[in-house]
């Protein structure tokens, strides 16, 4: 939050706003699938603490460049693009260590409780921003970012494994051979997951660009509102989700998980239309983009719980770490694409007309998706 309000505080510009947000999320495209490599042949555990360690230092450097007057946006892109860089080797291996720690009878059950901590720190954190922000002012919520990651690092640390860890017995060649060994998997043994690849990739396409950047300039555009409004309004997506997750556990059974993942595909698009009528209405715009996520946030668990249960039970534990990264590559690669366009497409388009337009493409991908049966009847 504070990033792109910062450089939207810097620079005035929706597509230096774009900018940065497409320097935050462009390194999944570069980097995302051999991190998926990486994740299947050393300890996921150490990834994740090299990744951590990484962000703390880095993000330190933002607060005290921008206090000596030395933080273009230039190089406020290219510490974000550094950081996000390390970031591509922290999810791939988060979501593959979790089979090594938990038996598959406790997978959802685990992943549903990752989740709902996730959400709850996304809610915590964000509306703590909004009260910080007028105290401390927006460079020093860095300071406090940074702190979360050296937290993490002494947390991941603590973990110990239970059991040896799964991993492929033979280490053939160089990496290249090995991700063409995961790309051959997705492609040619379980076409499921290349069309749930794909289909997470549209879908985030549309959706992602309008959700990071498209939403504060809304406020901006709108009516003028504040950083503070901003992180009040983004952690309402925390409070959604942190309800919502309950949900999937106890409904993961009516359905497969195929035809969840797809419905909620659905959803997520639906509910991203009611901001078109932000200031058409005689609502107050604030509390009517509040309840607009609030509503468009319950569907978020039911995509990410769903996914990663699904790809836990479907994929083999010495490839999982290559499929994540895939599916990462899918969500945040796109989503660098998706943040750039929303930017360029925003000096000239309304930001309401732009989540209209998105949330119509993206309701067409779950569409799409559950009309394949292979994808429908995956469990």
């Amino acid at each position: 939050m504070a990033v792109i309000w910062l450089m939207l505080d810097i620079t005035g510009s929706p597509s230096f706003t774009g900018f940065i947000a497409f320097a935050a999320t462009v390194p999944a495209l570069l980097f995302g699938l051999f991190a998926g490599v990486l994740a299947d042949h050393y300890r996921r555990r150490t990834l994740m603490l090299i990744s951590d360690a990484a962000r703390f230092l880095l993000i330190l450097i933002v607060p005290i460049l921008y206090i000596n007057g030395l933080l273009s946006p230039y190089v406020l892109a290219g510490i974000v693009f550094v950081t996000a860089s390390f970031g591509t080797l922290f999810n791939p291996s988060r979501d593959a260590i979790i089979p090594e720690l938990v038996g598959p009878q406790h997978l959802l059950k685990v992943n549903t409780l990752m989740q709902s901590t996730g959400y709850l720190a996304y809610f915590v954190g964000l509306f703590g921003a909004g009260i910080v922000l007028n105290v401390v002012g927006i460079s020093n919520l860095f300071f406090f970012d940074a702190a979360t990651f050296l937290i993490s690092f002494a947390m991941i640390f603590l973990i110990s494994y239970p059991r040896p860890a799964v991993r492929s017995t033979t280490y053939e060649n160089r990496h290249l051979s090995e991700l063409k060994k995961g790309l051959d998997y997705v492609w040619k043994i379980d076409r499921r997951l290349f069309w749930i690849i794909l289909i997470t990739a549209l879908n985030n396409l549309f959706i992602m660009g309008p959700a990071v950047v498209g939403l504060p300039l809304l406020i901006k555009e709108v009516w003028d509102g504040s950083g503070q409004e901003f992180a009040f309004i983004e952690s309402t997506y925390g409070i959604g989700m942190l309800l919502s997750v309950f949900l999937v556990y106890r409904l993961s059974g009516r359905f497969t998980k195929g035809t969840w993942l797809m419905l909620a595909l659905m959803y997520d698009g639906l509910t991203y239309i009611p901001l078109f009528l932000v200031g058409h209405l005689p609502v107050d715009p604030f509390w009517l983009t509040v309840g607009t996520i609030f509503v468009h946030s319950l569907g978020i668990p039911f995509i990410q719980v769903t996914r990663t249960t699904l790809i836990h039970s479907i994929v083999p534990g010495d490839i999982q770490g290559r499929v994540f990264s895939m599916i990462n590559l899918g969500v945040v690669g796109f989503m660098s694409i998706s943040v750039a366009l929303t930017g360029i497409v925003a000096e000239w388009v309304s930001a309401r007309t732009i989540f209209l337009v998105i949330g119509i493409c993206a309701t067409l991908t779950g569409i799409i998706g559950i009309s394949i049966r292979s994808i429908r009847t995956a469990d």
